[in-house]
């Protein structure tokens, strides 16, 4: 009798302990076809940090160079932006000056004012610009100061083997899906970010993103929990949008290990 009881014992245990599983036999028999079973993974210590905010409490917007060629008035491309704020005749032209004053180029209205707000370019001639700012002449959106005069906005050559996509904040390049342009009264210049919703993301070269961003550049309309994510060109973005499924908002985390690799040294 106590052999029988502890064979039973026995078997009890082994049940209780087995994982438990779903009876698809029905399923099948049905022809209702199963969804493979995600991997389980435990938490990885040497990854992610700590979030700034609950999941997707930041805003995420894209910004890329603003490529001359793509604005030529005698391309119709739907893969570049004319609307928005920059919805102007594509054959009214404009002049672009240093903020010493001197001419730096001529580039139709419509190509200016993208210019203006991506704040990094590739001109026709391949030079690499960059705004640098208000000042008294060159190109003007319409903006206008309290004395009434109109707000014009200023550029400058880069060095295209120090900047090959642009500058960002002081004399920081922009990186290619790395950089992002924060609110540096809000996370720091130069501080690594994991971002779990770009982690697993196929990029435009089929490579795959690891979540590690760094807040290379800022913008006058990035204020508090909001992030611009420079993705190169518009058709980048578009690409990405489609991926993300149009996700807009995300989760930045400090502090990951993963990520250190990013940090200045």
């Amino acid at each position: 009798m106590g052999t029988r009881h502890a064979v039973a014992a026995a078997v009890l245990l082994l049940i209780a302990s087995a994982p438990a599983r779903a009876d698809t036999s029905k399923l099948a028999k049905e022809d209702v076809p199963l969804q493979p079973k995600a991997t389980l993974r435990g938490k990885d210590k040497l990854c992610c940090g700590y979030p700034l905010v609950d999941d997707q409490g930041w805003a995420l917007r894209f910004y890329w160079l603003a490529v001359e060629d793509d604005y030529e008035p005698s391309k119709q491309d739907p893969r570049i932006p004319h609307a928005g704020a920059c919805r102007l005749p594509a054959n009214t032209y404009t002049a672009l000056y240093t903020r010493d004053g001197f001419f730096f180029a001529r580039t139709t209205e419509r190509y200016a004012c993208s210019l203006q707000v991506e704040g990094s370019g590739l001109l026709r001639d391949d030079r690499i610009v960059n705004t640098t700012g208000d000042c008294p002449w060159g190109y003007s959106s319409g903006r206008r100061g309290y004395d009434g005069r109109a707000i014009a906005t200023c550029f400058e050559e880069l060095d295209v083997k120090e900047f090959p996509f642009g500058r960002g904040a002081g004399v920081r390049p922009l990186i290619p899906f790395k950089s992002v342009a924060v609110d540096p009264t809000v996370i720091h210049i130069g501080e690594p970010l994991y971002i779990p919703e770009f982690d697993g993301l196929v990029l435009p070269d089929g490579s795959i993103h690891d979540g590690c961003v760094r807040a290379d550049d800022t913008g006058g309309g990035i204020k508090r929990r909001k992030m611009d994510f420079f993705v190169v060109t518009y058709g980048n973005f578009r690409f990405l949008d489609d991926e993300l499924l149009d996700v807009s908002w995300v989760t930045p985390h400090v502090n990951a290990p993963r990520c250190e690799y990013l940090r200045d040294m």
